[in-house]
């Protein structure tokens, strides 16, 4: 897609980071970089496609179903914005199961904008602000949507080689060399630990709590043991050992992120922490106890997250 004129009156848009579980609107400044107010919904990607499916309607009038949701989400909000305030938007939502599905482009990913697929829909009577949606990337054996445009966000300044590691439902790590992006694997590190903490028979052996000694201990064992066997652990650790609810907790979470983390003993070079607060000391610490005294960069993915989305503003709008 071709850039649009730059304008000087299109330094405000709303930012929709439209996920799996919720979706976020939040009010951003081209020019600072910053937000100044944020709504979010549990109206994410995956319950809405559910909804949309339930409606049984024809193809055609996908579109505009999601556009009612996200007018809902803004009337909702309180955000306070002009129409026609243009809406760019990452996640899911340009996902199969979204409100438009974009192909993906190929990597290597290179940090520039022009790069990335965005799609353009206009306002309508509908919708009265245009939507921006972006596209994900894919290797030969692996797909992303939403961690390109924190990584787009993230300022590549130095050659050499780095890892960048986004937490979350499905972690990815990319590996950087020489200021392109130039492969990534997924880990189904947040998606598993759900599963066995709320279906499994896991379930009642757990409760969300600290405990940094039984992490340790989860995180060392998942560093160099089969998964499978050792999270049967957590049950024979209450059966056995009178381990407590929580601490079980925190020994499967430390599993789960040693056996994600021991795909990175082959590597010696500084890693990108880029995550949210809840996720933060957790692979913070994990990475620490690798015990190779690598080189570690806290980034804060809502941060990133919208200075992808300037840099995609400053070059479309």
């Amino acid at each position: 897609m071709n850039a649009l004129k730059n304008r000087d009156d299109m330094k405000k848009f709303l930012s929709c980071d439209w996920g799996t579980s919720t979706l976020r609107l939040r009010l951003a400044d081209t020019d600072s970089k910053e937000i100044s107010d944020e709504f979010i919904s549990d109206e994410g990607i995956a319950g809405s496609y559910r909804q949309w499916l339930a409606t049984g309607r024809p193809e055609s009038q996908r579109i505009l179903f999601y556009k009612n949701i996200l007018n809902r989400s803004i009337k909702r909000s309180g955000l306070n914005f002009d129409d026609n305030t243009p809406v760019i938007c990452s996640g899911m939502a340009s996902s199969s199961a979204g409100m438009s599905e974009l192909p993906y482009r190929n990597f290597p990913f290179t940090w520039d904008a022009s790069q990335v697929l965005v799609k353009k829909f206009n306002a309508d009577k509908e919708f009265i602000y245009p939507i921006f949606l972006i596209s994900g990337f894919k290797t030969d054996i692996d797909v992303m949507r939403g961690e390109e445009t924190l990584l787009l966000g993230c300022n590549i300044v130095n050659e050499g080689e780095y890892i960048y590691i986004f937490p979350g439902t499905h972690s990815k790590h990319v590996f950087v060399k020489n200021k392109g992006a130039v492969d990534f694997k997924t880990y189904m590190t947040g998606e598993i630990f759900n599963l066995l903490t709320e279906k499994s028979i896991l379930q009642h052996a757990v409760r969300k709590g600290t405990d940094e000694k039984s992490f340790e201990e989860g995180f060392r064992k998942g560093m160099q043991g089969n998964l499978l066997h050792l999270a049967f652990l957590v049950r024979t650790r209450q059966l056995l050992q009178g381990a407590g609810t929580v601490s079980n907790y925190q020994f499967l979470s430390g599993l789960l992120i040693g056996a994600e983390l021991s795909d990175l003993k082959n590597y010696n070079c500084p890693v990108y922490l880029v995550s949210g607060k809840h996720l933060e000391m957790a692979y913070q610490t994990g990475l620490t106890l690798m015990g190779e005294n690598r080189k570690i960069i806290l980034l804060d993915a809502d941060d990133m997250l919208i200075k992808g989305q300037c840099k995609i503003a400053e070059h479309y709008l």
